[in-house]
């Protein structure tokens, strides 16, 4: 082309397909602020040129907005999203044209010199002189506020999260408290059973010592009896008989004493055993009572410091906002040479940015943080 020299303008274009994708749409909208697009009296255009750098950070998986040009299937998606009207016969053939370097990659440069039809000999040699010092400063006071935005939404996140995390401390405080109720019934019913089969199992001892006491007693009759030469020979081998018998086999009371005796020794032991348990079990349980109630308060307390961190955190990131607008205000005034993309590209990220303020994500955070203050301001448990 005329006035233009296309060895040295393409090393130019490598320089400029070489920068970040952000970069580039930086450079065209200085390129054609009042030329070509016009992007300084159409503000739709220069919302595109948004939009395609955006996509761009989108669709490259590996880089983000460290990248600056897409591989052949990612540009196809591109032009896909972007002018959905082509067909996929005319796609490819775009493809090759805007591959002004043809290196089978395109960049967000190439991509908007086909999208917007200009020359990108005059692209290349367009000039971006302007006060970088001034540009400097409002973009620091935009990545401060950024970076105050950051802080509040984490702060904002950790105030939701917390305040979750303490309502579970909190039920499951309670659960384990009912459970620790449970448990020490159970431990009181496992007491009162092995009472009772303490008190059957005196009472079978008393009986077998009872029929014992009785037997012995029988059999000492007996035995004097049968010693007795007072009495006579009839009566002496009649008890010497009896005592033999009763001697040969215990009575049916003392047999069932026995029996009784040594059901209720059976049966002390295992409630023995069962009244351990419970009372293991009780004690276990109300440690895991005490402990989440314990962790209960520490959660509640940590949703409190978050809250109160969130709530700190959120007006200093609107304070940094002022002040970077208040910046970005002043480099307008004061801009007399070119950049205006430069000025647009900060406009426009202080403007996203913004979306994130209270509004919206910090809404619901706000709210959350102020339920966990109040609720770590209820009397806890001992």
């Amino acid at each position: 082309m005329s006035g233009f020299d296309d060895k040295n303008d393409m090393e130019k274009l490598s320089h400029v397909n070489n920068l970040v994708y952000k970069e580039q749409a930086i450079w065209f909208l200085n390129a054609f602020w009042v030329t070509g697009p016009k992007f300084g009296s159409n503000p739709t255009a220069a919302e595109e040129v948004w939009t395609f750098h955006k996509t761009c950070v989108e669709l490259d998986r590996d880089k983000k907005e460290e990248g600056n040009e897409l591989n052949e299937f990612d540009a196809h998606r591109l032009i896909e999203k972007c002018d959905s009207a082509l067909t996929v016969q005319e796609m490819r053939r775009v493809l090759k044209e805007i591959d002004v370097d043809f290196n089978k990659m395109v960049s967000l440069t190439e991509f908007m010199i086909y999208k917007f039809e200009v020359d990108w000999h005059e692209l290349v040699n367009a000039p971006q002189g302007c006060d970088m010092g001034a540009i400097n400063q409002a973009q620091a006071g935009l990545d401060n506020a950024n970076k105050m935005l950051q802080q509040a939404v984490d702060a904002a996140n950790k105030a939701k999260d917390d305040h979750a995390a303490s309502q579970l401390a909190e039920e499951k405080s309670k659960d384990e408290e009912v459970n620790s109720a449970k448990a020490a019934a159970e431990s009181k019913k496992a007491e009162a059973v092995l009472a009772e089969a303490k008190e059957q199992a005196e009472s079978a001892l008393a009986e077998l010592t009872a029929q014992e006491d009785a037997f012995k007693k029988k059999c000492d009759d007996l035995e004097a009896k049968g010693s007795d030469d007072t009495l006579g020979v009839v009566k002496r081998n009649k008890a010497k008989a009896e005592l033999a018998m009763a001697k040969a086999e215990d009575p049916m009371p003392l047999r069932m004493a026995k029996i009784h005796q040594e059901a209720a020794v059976r049966k002390v032991t295992k409630a023995t055993v069962k009244a351990g348990a419970a009372t293991a079990a009780a004690e276990t349980a109300a440690k895991l009572a005490i402990a989440a109630r314990k962790e209960a308060e520490r959660a509640a307390i940590e949703a409190s410091a978050a809250a109160k961190a969130a709530e700190e955190a959120i007006p200093v990131a609107q304070a940094a906002f002022a002040d970077a607008e208040a910046i970005l205000e002043e480099v307008k005034k004061n801009n007399s040479g070119s950049g205006e993309g430069n000025i647009w590209y900060i406009d426009r990220e202080l403007e996203e940015a913004k979306r994130f303020l209270p509004r919206s994500k910090f809404a619901a955070a706000q709210a959350a943080a102020a339920a966990a203050k109040e609720a770590a301001k209820s009397p806890m448990k001992e």
